[in-house]
């Protein structure tokens, strides 16, 4: 008892160990469901912010490529600007035209994608402004030339207002680009930092995933080792029973045999007093019928004393049982030739039957003795016993006399004796020559009993 108080979890009631098995199971499986949520919830933000993070990077790539490309229109368009003002070629300002057209698109683009920051967006109308000027000198600068006011144009050229517009422009552009390169930077030691704290969660779930799992096997370790002690304590309690109920059953065997010698004893005693009366008469009648009875008694008596009957099957080994009767029955013919042997094989007889085979056998062997071998003549008096397909269980006697005359075959107390056990039992008796045709025919007397089952359900609907 101590030991299984052992097994059980220090927080669990004495008094309701089912109670507090299922919650400690509860409780297990709880924090299972919890390390598992955690880790999905973990998977997603991590997701979410490499989606995020990932959005950035393109947008700061974007913003720095497309500065970096409206510059360079700015420098495309002052090229053209110069090349038509030193040469006068109108091919010039194809490159010109083409470049100018592209610079306030460019910066409405940049900044739609810097409207996420104040300080890009005031960069981008800081470069709006320059732009416009710079535009606005450029055309100046053109049309004069066109006009033929080269002098003119080239004196508006070298006052440097657009050179300071120029590089006004560059500026910007630099701090733009400047700014996205600092916000991926910090992108990337914000995204480095997220992945130590999802690796550190991540573990940190595993962990708890695995505390479930040990506290899972935990408990079912102690189930299976408290399940064993009770298989250990029950297998003892079956194997005491077990004993218990084999020395009852070995105690009812010995009372049963014990019941047997005495009823078999009792008998022997009525036979005793069945041949004192025998003594005691003096009419020759009187004498024959109680020497039968005492025989017929005697025959019951000893089948009775060497009955050994198995209690769970109810039936006996016919083999040493038939052996011993018919050594019995052959004190009867002690003095003559005549030989008694038992042909058979291992068959077992109903226990409710032992007492009316000893009966039939007996009328059987001790009519073939009285009449099958007259005035001391030899013989060989043969008992069978075996089973036909069907099942059924034959009897056969047959000695090899002087043959059964007719008067015998229908007459006399034996017969009836017989005739009554057989309708008990739902035997046939058929008797017939054993070597017809010779000069001592002899006789076989054989009655078939049908199997065990059909006689019990033929006495069950009686």
């Amino acid at each position: 008892m101590n030991a299984q108080l052992k097994l059980r979890p220090r927080w669990l009631s004495p008094g309701l160990p089912l109670l507090g098995t299922r919650r400690y199971t509860a409780s297990s499986a709880a924090i299972a469901i919890l390390v598992v949520a955690a880790a999905v919830l973990i998977a997603g933000w991590i997701n979410i912010r490499a989606d995020e993070a990932s959005k950035l990077v393109s947008r700061s790539i974007d913003i720095r490529e497309r500065s970096e490309r409206f510059l360079s229109n700015v420098l495309d368009t002052e090229t053209g600007q110069r090349g038509f003002l030193l040469t006068g070629d109108e091919q010039y300002l194809e490159p010109y035209d083409d470049s100018r057209a592209k610079l306030l698109p460019s910066l409405a683009e940049i900044e739609r994608l810097v409207a996420y920051s104040p300080t890009q967006t005031e960069r981008i109308q800081r470069a709006r402004a320059a732009t416009t000027r710079k535009l606005v000198e450029m055309t100046d600068t053109v049309a004069l030339m066109r006009a033929g006011k080269r002098g003119e144009a080239a004196a508006m050229v070298s006052r440097g207002t657009g050179n300071r517009l120029t590089q006004e422009l560059r500026d910007i552009v630099g701090e733009i680009q400047l700014e996205e390169n600092h916000r991926l930077t910090a992108s990337s030691r914000h995204e480095a930092r997220r992945r130590v704290l999802a690796s550190a969660g991540i573990l940190i779930a595993l962990a708890g995933l695995c505390l479930a799992a040990w506290l899972q096997l935990r408990v079912r370790h102690r189930r299976t080792v408290s399940l064993s002690s009770s298989n250990a304590e029950l297998e003892r309690k079956v194997a005491e029973r077990t004993l218990q109920l084999e020395n009852e059953r070995l105690r009812i065997e010995a009372l049963l045999r014990d019941v047997n010698h005495r009823v078999g004893n009792n008998l022997a005693m009525v036979s005793a007093l069945l041949n004192v009366q025998g003594r005691q008469t003096r009419e020759p009648a009187v004498k024959q019928a109680l020497a039968q009875a005492q025989s017929r008694i005697q025959a019951i008596a000893a089948g009775q004393r060497r009955l050994r009957l198995d209690i769970e099957a109810d039936e006996i080994e016919a083999r040493p049982y038939l052996e011993d009767l018919l050594a019995e029955i052959g004190k009867a013919a002690e003095g003559r030739p005549i030989e008694i042997a038992l042909a058979m094989d291992a068959i077992r007889l109903p226990g409710r039957d032992a007492v009316s085979f000893v009966v039939v056998i007996n009328e059987l062997v001790t009519n073939a003795i009285k009449h099958a071998f007259p005035d001391g003549t030899a013989g060989r008096i043969t008992i069978r016993l075996a089973r036909t397909p069907e099942e059924n269980l034959v009897l056969c006697v047959e000695d090899d006399g002087v043959g059964m005359p007719e008067d015998q075959q229908s007459a006399g107390l034996g017969k009836s004796v017989i005739n009554a056990l057989l309708r008990s039992m739902r035997g046939d008796m058929e008797i017939a020559p054993l070597s017809p045709g010779v000069a001592r025919p002899g006789t076989r007397v054989a009655v078939t009993f049908p199997k065990r089952e059909q006689r019990t359900e033929e006495d069950a609907a009686a």
